[in-house]
């Protein structure tokens, strides 16, 4: 999408979100009273009226986009099935056209196209097993790397594959509650993409994970990665935010260092890690202590390691509403791989 439009719409959604969220409360059975400004509680397919979109594979199981091209030369973006024809979608991905799959095979699919691309880019993918996955997107970046999103088909969304495709292209993380250390090294570190796992309940409730990857590499071929992510969390209709959770579990062998952050209270979040770097397992739990954010809250928290990387992962959120006689309590996230690969 061109920066201006890009910037329109975050405009419109940030002043609509602002407007609704106004003067309520988490708590009463009202809408938060903060704006969580991700955009994943917006109607984002609006976010695809400016682009042309390529239909591919099995054209017929596909929602219809507000703005549709005959030809992938022509597209702006495309949308598949996993049916379609994989060379066709290299060569837009190539020619920096985001890519999402949608359907049945969609992770599969994502996979298989980046494994096509994989000598140019560097990027990350963490997928989602045993939950319903419906749509994926990869964005290509003009600097060799790809933003990847797995969306979890948890039945919020108006459009379950425009929407999340929309906000693919506008969505944002907010900024962390939470602190994250600096370092003297950091501009030694080349940003190498990242990869979301995002969902929004059929009650409203939102969440993201942001999982990104950054490496310094050594005049000897060895390299240090940074994993650092972002945790964001945003209540709905009375449900207030009870937690997020991140876990990765890295193989035994490999060697993990510099965890961060220690347990601390800062914003409003309160931070306890339980990290075992014996096991080497990231575990990090993010838990409101205000009114602000039992509303909505971003917790961040990172890794380095060396050499290969790959994990399982948990993304665990919560919400909860408490009435006279016990509370009720939402689920929303999802388990699975993460994989990088840093060699483009």
């Amino acid at each position: 999408m061109p920066s201006t439009n890009r910037r329109r719409f975050l405009a419109t959604v940030g002043a609509a979100g602002t407007t609704a969220l106004a003067g309520c409360s988490a708590f009463g059975g009202g809408r938060p009273d903060v704006n969580p400004a991700s955009g994943l509680s917006e109607d984002t397919s609006h976010a695809l009226e400016d682009e042309a979109v390529y239909l591919a594979g099995e054209t017929a199981d596909l929602p219809d986009p507000p703005t549709t091209t005959d030809t992938v030369e022509d597209a702006d973006a495309v949308l598949a099935t996993a049916s379609a024809d994989r060379v066709e979608l290299v060569r837009a991905f190539r020619a920096g056209k985001p890519v999402a799959f949608a359907r049945e095979g969609a992770q599969n699919a994502l996979r298989g196209l980046l494994e096509r691309v994989r000598q140019e880019y560097t990027f990350g993918v963490e997928t989602v097993v045993g939950r319903p996955v419906e749509t994926v997107v990869a964005v290509p970046g003009g600097n060799g790397t790809v933003e990847t999103y797995t969306f979890v088909a948890e039945g919020g969304w108006p459009d379950p594959v425009l929407d999340p495709f929309g906000w693919a292209l506008v969505g944002r993380v907010p900024e962390c509650d939470t602190f994250v250390p600096e370092s003297s090294a950091d501009s030694e570190y080349d940003y190498a993409g990242s990869a979301h796992v995002a969902g929004r309940l059929d009650t409203g409730e939102t969440y993201v994970s942001r999982t990104t990857g950054s490496v310094r590499r050594y005049e000897n071929d060895q390299r240090h990665v940074r994993l650092r992510t972002a945790m964001h969390v945003a209540a709905n209709d009375g449900y207030a935010v009870e937690r997020a959770q991140r876990v990765a579990d890295f193989a035994n062998d490999e060697e993990t260092t510099n965890w961060f952050p220690n347990p601390h209270t800062q914003n409003g979040v309160e931070v306890s890690n339980h990290s075992d770097p014996v096991d080497e397992t990231v575990d990090v739990t993010f838990t409101p202590v205000s009114g602000r954010t039992r509303s909505a809250l971003t917790g961040c928290c990172g890794v380095s390691i060396e050499e290969s990387v790959a994990y399982d992962h948990e993304t665990d959120f919560e919400w909860k509403h408490d009435r006279l006689l016990g509370s009720d309590v939402h689920h929303g996230g999802g388990t699975g791989r993460g994989e990088w690969h840093l060699d483009g």
